[in-house]
């Protein structure tokens, strides 16, 4: 049973989780994922620049809502629905942003289905956004994506993908030093986000209002848990694939707004 906090009535789970979320972020950019605060923040600058009245987003890959969060923080009327193939990271995130229920939506789907738009409570969007999630599809599995996106977007609507998105013509051209000191930094920051990933994962499996979640978790996405690796290629579809899926998908416009290594934040306009 869900105990009540004290003085606040708040469920050990919702305690629980609103801690989970707080750890979700430092969890990355503390080690594999150096540029995710700036990548974040450019993509509610993009935001910002584009809508001056109240939107309604998506966020695709949403884990327990780090990008949803920041959107419905930054913009009070704002409304997002969330959508992940992860029921666990689902939970937490309807848990920690329970207070603001009335303009989320959680949606468990998984966006190589072609089914999935079906399964949204909303039929028309203003945005599309997504933070490090897309890189996990294949060429093929973007391009359907972008088709069964482009038809959800209003007219001057856009797409915000902020992703590990490398560029097939612009390699690194460091020397051997630079690269070794490269890779020995890389390999203390995977280190560390697998110590953290573990405690993080640890935490759900010792709460008992989890276990629906996670029985459900384990018959819809087979493997370890704490997970080790998320299906999808090893090497993510370089920047100009997703450009040209935008096009062929039927967006008039595409650019990418900021770079940081191979993090990019790309724009796809309706």
């Amino acid at each position: 049973m869900e105990r009540r906090g004290p003085g606040r009535g708040l469920t050990s789970t919702t305690r629980l989780c609103e801690g989970l979320l707080q750890r979700w972020d430092p969890m990355f950019f503390e080690t594999v994922d150096p540029t995710r605060e700036r990548r974040m923040e450019e993509i509610l600058q993009v935001l910002r620049a584009r809508f001056r009245r109240p939107f309604t987003a998506i966020d695709l890959g949403s884990g327990p809502g780090a990008l949803t969060a920041r959107v419905l923080r930054r913009f009070p009327r704002a409304r997002v629905v969330s959508v992940d193939t992860d029921p666990v990271l689902l939970r937490v995130g309807a848990e920690a942003l329970r207070r603001y229920r009335r303009r989320t939506a959680w949606v468990l789907a998984d966006l190589r289905e072609r089914s999935w738009p079906s399964k949204l409570p909303v039929r028309r969007f203003d945005a599309v956004v997504s933070s490090l999630a897309l890189h996990w599809l294949k060429e093929d599995e973007i391009r359907v994506l972008y088709r069964r996106l482009r038809p959800l977007l209003r007219t001057g609507g856009l797409l915000v993908n902020g992703d590990f998105l490398p560029s097939i013509q612009h390699k690194g051209s460091g020397g051997a030093a630079e690269h070794h000191r490269e890779s020995e930094r890389g390999r203390a920051g995977v280190l560390s986000f697998k110590a953290e990933w573990e405690k993080w994962w640890g935490a759900l499996l010792e709460e008992p209002s989890m276990r629906d979640a996670l029985t459900e978790r384990r018959a819809r996405m087979p493997g370890k848990i704490p997970p080790r690796r998320t299906t999808g290629p090893r090497i993510p579809a370089p920047v100009e694939a997703h450009e040209r899926a935008l096009r062929d998908a039927g967006f008039r416009e595409s650019r990418v707004e900021w770079q940081e290594r191979g993090f990019r934040v790309l724009i796809g306009f309706r």
